[in-house]
């Protein structure tokens, strides 16, 4: 009995043993670990706005300033428009124009224009001009890109531009006791991050 009775105490010590290490590996894995936080808050995203302006009005209507009665071949008429940027992020604009042909006689088609970036007009109505060189890839005909280049402006900024429309010498007999009306638009775009 002696020998059966060691091993069923070592049997039972091993037993034991490993009843221990089970304990003792789960209370391991099942204790409690510190835990902290941290926020972080008051992050405020808001957008800009873009804001294209002409003379610092969004519609100009009834403008006259271009306006000529009686015009004849060799009479031209000039006046500066300010472009203005009221937004809050820089933009680049284009413009073009559109002339209408009433009577039919075409007096669009004679007309020429010329944009430059002259601050003020060179003479008097009927022959005020625009001193400046024509801007890069400016239009010098009607209905069609005015300002085909983007041109940019800061935000807050503006810029002017002079615009002269002319009745060449070779205007043609028909466009006589002709009538034309002449509209721009400007349109602006984002300019990129």
């Amino acid at each position: 009995m002696g020998d059966h009775a060691a091993r069923r105490r070592t049997g039972r010590v091993r037993a034991l043993l490993a009843l221990g290490v089970v304990l003792g590996l789960g209370s391991v894995t099942t204790g409690a670990y510190w835990t902290d936080d941290a926020t972080v808050a008051g992050t405020t995203l808001s957008t800009g706005k873009l804001d294209l302006k002409v003379e610092n009005q969004d519609s100009v209507t009834g403008y006259t300033s271009l306006n000529l009665a009686n015009m004849i071949p060799g009479h031209s008429v000039a006046a500066v428009l300010v472009v203005n940027n009221a937004g809050s992020v820089p933009f680049s604009y284009t413009a073009t124009s559109a002339a209408t042909n009433p009577d039919g006689k075409n007096l669009a088609a004679a007309l020429q224009v010329k944009v430059t970036s002259a601050t003020s007009v060179s003479g008097s109505s009927p022959t005020a001009t625009c001193a400046d060189p024509a801007l890069a890839d400016t239009a010098s005909t009607l209905n069609g890109g005015l300002v085909r280049a983007a041109r940019t402006i800061v935000a807050g900024g503006s810029e002017r531009l002079c615009l002269q429309v002319s009745l060449p010498t070779t205007a043609p007999n028909a466009v006589q006791s002709a009538t034309t009306g002449i509209t721009f638009a400007f349109t602006a775009v984002q300019v990129g991050p």
